[in-house]
């Protein structure tokens, strides 16, 4: 009897944790992301998970950046989302030299900004296509060095 609840308890356990949901898979690919950038100097400012769907395929965010310093931003999608992209504005028209990055898979669009005035940005996130759920969750985060 002892044995089988504990066979019951071992397996019960071993498949919670082959069960990862999207969410899980995007932060194990944020964090590897986040080591290789940390590597490189950048520093973790803030992040934000949101889910999109095609009624909400696009959000705006608000940030602000300094002058000189160089920003990673990145927006990385779930299992779901198969293509997103990333677009800054200056809230003030500060010019920036931004260029796009290498992204880490092909669901994600990174973006390396850096600013020659202080102030806010607006950033565009907008997911393009879907899988066959029609949502999925975005993790936006940016970094600094």
């Amino acid at each position: 009897m002892k044995s089988i609840v504990i066979a019951s308890v071992l397996l019960l356990t071993g498949g919670m944790l082959l069960a990862q949901t999207p969410i899980d898979q995007l932060q194990q690919n944020n964090s590897e992301y986040l080591k290789e950038m940390e590597s490189e100097g950048f520093q973790f400012r803030s992040q934000i998970i949101t889910e999109f769907n095609p009624e909400n395929a696009e959000q705006l965010v608000k940030i602000k950046l300094k002058a000189g310093a160089t920003y990673q931003l990145i927006a990385l999608g779930d299992a779901d989302i198969e293509n997103v992209t990333l677009g800054v504005k200056s809230f003030k028209k500060y010019a920036t030299t931004s260029e796009t990055g290498e992204a880490p898979t092909a669901n994600s669009d990174v973006m390396a900004l850096v600013p020659e005035k202080s102030g806010t940005f607006k950033i565009t996130i907008a997911v393009k296509d879907f899988s066959s759920t029609g949502q999925g969750f975005v993790s936006f985060m940016v970094l600094r060095k």
